[in-house]
């Protein structure tokens, strides 16, 4: 029986930085984690435009986090008021909480 794999979800930082660096800062994360065997979910990649709404991206975002195992915050998570959102609520359900350091896992 293959074992499920876990669920990272990325949260950091988007809105009011340079889109080309924050998009490449997410999917090295994304690309780290899924070659560590992790399913993950990226923001960048929540099927939304990113011309839509902060308050929809915010909405679809945090129905992803619900069914996550872990929430990865990236350096500068805390400039945030949506990773802030994202790690209260992930706080608040009992999802570990890892933060981007050197080695990655804390």
């Amino acid at each position: 029986m293959e074992q499920k794999k876990l669920k990272i979800y990325i949260s950091g930082k988007i809105a009011h930085m340079d889109l080309d660096e924050r998009r490449r800062a997410f999917k090295m994360a994304a690309d780290y984690w899924q070659l560590k065997g992790y399913d993950v979910f990226n923001p960048f990649e929540n099927g939304l435009s990113q011309e839509a709404d902060w308050h929809d991206h915010i909405r679809v975002d945090i129905r992803a986090l619900v069914d996550c195992d872990i929430i990865y915050m990236l350096s500068g998570w805390e400039h945030s008021k949506g990773a802030k959102l994202e790690l209260d609520v992930a706080s608040s359900c009992g999802i570990p909480v890892w933060f981007e350091t050197n080695n990655r896992e804390s």
